[in-house]
């Protein structure tokens, strides 16, 4: 009877631990009040008006702002189009509409020589500020990147 109550205690352990290292932290770009949810560890690389990236050995992301309070969300898909041919990706597996918290936009997925990649423009409708996000990750890591796109919201 013991020896049940050990596994049951190393389990719940071992649930807690997995839980841990794949919760996801908010992150913020303060320059253009958009924030996001990113896998525990990332790391900022670059935080200016033009560009923020951040990430770790699995996943990382790259925006971009697009300044034009006249873009629409078709201009955003022939955007993601041209960005994924110019990236050269072997395989684009899917692409389709995008509506993240208050954004709207589009994205599409691909990979090239063992890289994923989720591309996606998003437009916000309260301000001129429109965003390319840019996800690459590897294999065992498509929720964690799913997860990071799918947390998108301007404040």
């Amino acid at each position: 009877m013991k020896s049940i109550h050990i596994f049951s205690a190393a389990f719940i352990g071992l649930f807690f631990l997995s839980a841990q290292l794949t919760a996801q932290v908010d992150m913020v770009w303060e320059t253009h009040r958009v924030g996001f949810k990113v896998p525990r560890g990332f790391v900022v690389d670059t935080n200016t008006g033009e560009e923020f990236s951040a990430g770790n050995d699995n996943v990382y992301l790259t925006i971009s702002p697009i300044q034009d309070e006249n873009i629409t969300t078709d201009d955003l898909v022939d955007l993601v189009d041209v960005m994924v041919k110019e990236m050269d990706y072997d395989l684009v597996t899917d692409g389709d509409a995008v509506n993240v918290q208050n954004f709207t936009g589009y994205y599409a997925r691909g990979s090239k020589d063992g890289a994923n990649a989720i591309v996606m423009a998003l437009l916000d409708p309260s301000s001129a500020t429109n965003l390319i996000v840019v996800v690459i990750y590897s294999g065992d890591f498509e929720d964690a990147a799913l997860a990071t796109v799918n947390s998108f919201f301007s404040y």
